[in-house]
């Protein structure tokens, strides 16, 4: 066999293109195996890839040993797969040995291809996978000054539901200082509006238009059949439409000093938890309340500002340091340290106390997580702004002025759990037909970026 013809062979063996899934990166021993009996070059040491794999960090290849004529001529390929290794395309520009992560590369697993040819043309190639990439530990949002590709669809949405506060009494406010800091690297509204109902009604209402697109079976607000527009537990009114809860995939609700799972204490007997603010308990669809519906110990929270509270060991804590948490996650302080009965500063130091410990987490960091703290209704009930805030490594600082309200981060979290169905007023129609508020299908991932 002529030499022409061993090139030619060796050329169809490292054929492929990265932008689509290439039969010589599967089967590699076969490969090799088929390769040798041709006479390509073969790899005898495989290349190493180091550095961390975190955004803003630097891989580096070190080079593979190869036989072959010498010397030997050796470029590079670096290409994004898919999380199982597969359909790989490559990144333009990055054909050197070294490589520096950017936030397109999280959600991704990166692979490199070293291909080596010798002295007389014959060629052979390598990949190596260099595994999964994530943000940098201490990632809050995108502070790169660069906007990211955000995801299609995400693993898990986090909700936290405080208390009774119009907007100027936080954004601003030094009372607030660490819930201030996170507004200005992350994402909020000036337009996120107390506008669910045309008229003030309960507390528990808004958990169930956050959790279902409506009070109501039919209708929404006082208009309707069905609708609940008093704090009373499940014992005295439950809804039978569709909830979140039934929606995604898995979920948990954490609830702050609750004594026993499915509790309906209002408020629980020596307690700060009041199940008015524990929005599964109020569905009859939602039949597994038992098992995830879960009282978690609550903090000790001081009113001394930038402080932080005693150190969570609950199943919330722990879900977010194992990596266990489930699709959507209802997080609900209690009474003392949501701001209802607790000052604001107490709050604030609830959330110093928690948001680290999500941003830390593993799903956050692999850009997997969306998280919404959100107010109830204001304290001054007239309709007008409350405070909000959002919260992932793809948003970038952000004050937006879109009318929206609780309807409207019902919507966003079903997308970002790439639920097909928008419930009630989340897509645009009360349950049973009907108008809905203003800002009821804003579009917040459009407007931030997550």
């Amino acid at each position: 066999m002529n030499r022409l013809t061993l090139a030619t062979i060796a050329l169809a063996l490292t054929a492929g293109c990265l932008g689509q899934p290439d039969p010589s990166e599967s089967g590699l021993a076969e490969q090799e195996a088929a390769a040798a009996s041709r006479g390509a070059v073969q790899n005898v040491t495989p290349p190493v890839i180091t550095g961390s794999r975190a955004v803003g960090s630097t891989l580096t290849v070190t080079p593979g040993t190869w036989t072959g004529a010498a010397p030997l001529t050796t470029t590079y390929k670096w290409a994004r797969c898919a999380e199982g290794g597969g359909a790989c395309v490559a990144i333009a520009g990055a054909t050197s040995p070294s490589y520096t992560l950017t936030g397109d590369d999280p959600r991704s697993t990166l692979k490199v291809v070293e291909k080596v040819t010798d002295a007389n043309g014959v060629k052979g190639k390598r990949a190596v996978d260099a595994g999964a990439i994530s943000f940098a530990a201490g990632t809050v949002c995108n502070a790169s000054g660069v906007p990211l590709d955000r995801p299609a669809t995400l693993e898990h949405v986090i909700v936290i539901v405080m208390e009774n506060r119009d907007a100027d009494e936080l954004h601003g406010d030094s009372d607030a200082p660490y819930f201030n800091e996170l507004v200005d690297q992350c994402g909020t509204s000036t337009g996120y509006l107390d506008n669910t109902f045309s008229s003030d009604i309960n507390s528990l209402s808004h958990y169930l238009a956050l959790t279902s697109g409506s009070n109501c079976n039919t209708g929404v607000g006082s208009s309707g059949s069905g609708c609940v527009t008093d704090d009373s537990s499940p014992a005295s009114h439950m809804l039978t439409t569709d909830s979140i809860f039934e929606q995604a995939a898995s979920w948990t609700a954490y609830q702050e000093d609750m004594p026993n799972n499915r509790d309906w204490g209002n408020p629980a007997s020596g307690t700060e938890y009041w199940v008015k603010h524990n929005p599964p308990a109020y569905y009859t669809g939602v039949t597994d309340c038992g098992t995830f519906d879960v009282g978690i110990d609550r903090v000790s929270c001081s009113s001394s500002q930038y402080d932080t509270c005693s150190t969570p060991s609950n199943a919330f804590s722990a879900d977010l340091a194992n990596d266990t948490l489930p699709a959507y996650a209802f997080v609900t302080p209690d009474i003392e340290n949501d701001m209802h009965d607790g000052d604001v500063t107490t709050g604030d130091n609830w959330l110093h106390t928690y948001l680290p410990l999500i941003l830390a987490s593993p799903a956050y960091l692999r850009g997997e997580t969306a998280v919404y703290v959100l107010w109830d209704e204001q304290g001054s009930f007239n309709g007008g702004a409350i405070p909000n805030l959002f919260l992932s490594p793809y948003i970038q600082p952000t004050t937006s002025s879109a009318v929206m309200n609780h309807f409207a981060a019902l919507r966003a979290a079903e997308a970002q759990l790439g639920i097909g169905t928008y419930l009630g007023c989340a897509s645009g129609t009360a349950p049973g037909g009907g108008g809905c508020p203003v800002g009821s299908t804003t579009d917040l991932r459009a407007e931030f970026n997550f």
